[in-house]
């Protein structure tokens, strides 16, 4: 969410109103150093859960406190962590999501400790900073941050966000309600629920069902809600429109905090880069996690350093260039990542599976709960054969398979008839995948610029729907 309103600020800035830059706070970050003109930044992009401004008798601030509206929490947390690696030269932007829940050495401090912890202390700009830097080994270049309200307000001065969903989607924490399939503009009540949810739920084959994917989750939809504002945003905004254009910069820059190095030409720099930037230039990186256990018991992610490094050099500037990208091989094993869906009845078997299967050495997302049923399914995606195998081979008996283009993860549902799990590995061979005839229509294939997607987004409008 904050590179969404960023760029929205940067775009404007461009075009009117630098005598606006004054007006946003700014604090100093010793080891935040500019990158040399035109060579490609690393902005450190933080959105904060601070409530200032919300009314507080508001009939949606219930979902921003998680219980008596009148009482606002105080002091602010890291709600979004954000690496934006911006090539001017190659009009490229890459974006890598840190969850808030990976376990990292905490930068002058002798733990560890979740990474937004690094954030939720004094001087926290800096220390997150200096965490993301001595953990990822990469400079940082510039730091912004936007909260809650400025959020929601630079959405609300675009006009909302015109947004397709092949399904009705909801989260009772965050706010999210889309009650029916089809083309919505989001307000930035809505857009900051979309953005935020971490507990969804969509309508499927007649019931609602659980996306388990939690924080990760809510990163993929960070990242699908950022490309439908890019694509959509210069539409929406009224360039030759001073009041338009000085209403933006208000709401914006005085819900913006910056590193004092940032200077007016880094922001046109910034919005050079993105005014002719498309959706699908946005190229999107996530993690290797897997869920990890403390020793005093808090559930947390831990960071598979072996499987990151390709990912993690892009920010180092060791990364591929776009136009070598196609030829280049990876070693790097596969990495199955698996959801288990409680369908039994039995108490803590989704959550003990789950264990087990990490322990295998899967990348496990958070277990849920599905509706009641009597024989235990694994579905998998078209192309996923190996990851279905491998998941199948752990399993006492054979689930009931099933071939589904519209899931991204490897998905276990226990059923009533759940055998068991097994440390001893079948042979890949006994296990008996179903013969498929090739779909009549072929699934859309995900954006070039996707290296995986996690738990559920929107689907693609169907062909000649344009939501505008």
């Amino acid at each position: 969410m904050i590179l969404t309103s960023l760029t929205v600020f940067a775009a404007v800035v461009l075009s009117w109103g630098l005598d606006k830059f004054e007006d946003i706070e700014s604090v100093p970050i010793a080891p935040v150093e500019q990158a040399a003109a035109g060579e490609p930044a690393n902005w450190l992009l933080v959105g904060t859960d601070v409530r200032d401004g919300i009314d507080p008798n508001s009939a949606d601030a219930g979902v921003f406190v998680g219980g008596d509206p009148s009482e606002l929490p105080s002091g602010k947390r890291t709600d979004t962590i954000i690496i934006a690696r911006v090539d001017p030269e190659n009009g490229r932007v890459d974006l890598l999501s840190v969850p808030r829940d990976l376990y990292v050495p905490i930068a002058g401090a002798d733990r560890f400790d979740r990474v937004n912890a690094a954030f939720n202390a004094e001087n926290g700009e800096e220390r997150l900073v200096n965490t993301i830097e001595d953990y990822f080994g990469f400079d940082i270049n510039h730091y912004a941050e936007i909260n809650f309200v400025g959020f929601q307000d630079v959405v609300d001065e675009l006009g909302g966000v015109p947004m397709w969903f092949d399904q009705p989607m909801r989260d009772a924490n965050s706010g999210l309600n889309i009650e029916f399939a089809g083309c919505h503009r989001l307000d930035g009540f809505q857009a900051l629920a979309f953005a935020r949810g971490r507990n969804v739920q969509f309508f499927e084959d007649g019931e609602w069902r659980t996306d388990g994917t939690a924080d990760l989750g809510r990163i993929s939809r960070q990242q699908y809600f950022l490309r439908r504002v890019v694509d959509t945003a210069a539409a929406q905004v009224n360039l030759t429109s001073i009041g338009t254009i000085n209403s933006l910069l208000s709401v914006g820059g005085q819900n913006l905090v910056i590193d004092s190095g940032v200077e007016p030409g880094d922001l046109l720099g910034l919005a050079q880069t993105f005014s002719n930037l498309r959706g699908d230039q946005i190229v999107t990186h996530s993690l290797p996690v897997a869920d990890f256990r403390t020793s005093d018991g808090k559930a947390v992610l831990q960071m598979d350093q072996v499987a990151a490094t390709d990912v993690v050099d892009v920010f180092r500037g060791l990364g591929p260039t776009p136009d070598a990208a196609a030829t280049t091989t990876t070693t790097i094993p596969p990495v199955y990542e698996v959801s288990v869906f409680n369908g039994s009845g039995t108490a803590g078997q989704a959550g003990e599976v789950s264990s087990f299967l990490g322990d295998e050495g899967f990348t496990m997302l958070e277990p849920g709960n599905a509706a009641q049923r009597a024989q235990t399914v694994l579905r998998y995606a078209p192309g996923n054969e190996a990851g279905a195998i491998a998941v199948a081979s752990r399993l006492l008996a054979d689930p009931v398979f099933e071939v589904d283009p519209n899931v991204e993860t490897i998905v276990l549902i226990t059923g009533g008839d759940f055998a068991g799990t097994t440390a001893t590995v079948r042979a890949p061979e006994s296990v008996v995948l179903p013969t498929t005839a090739p779909p009549t229509t072929a699934p859309p294939e995900p954006a070039a610029s996707d290296t995986s997607i996690i738990g559920v987004v929107p689907g693609p409008s169907p062909e000649g729907t344009d939501c505008i």
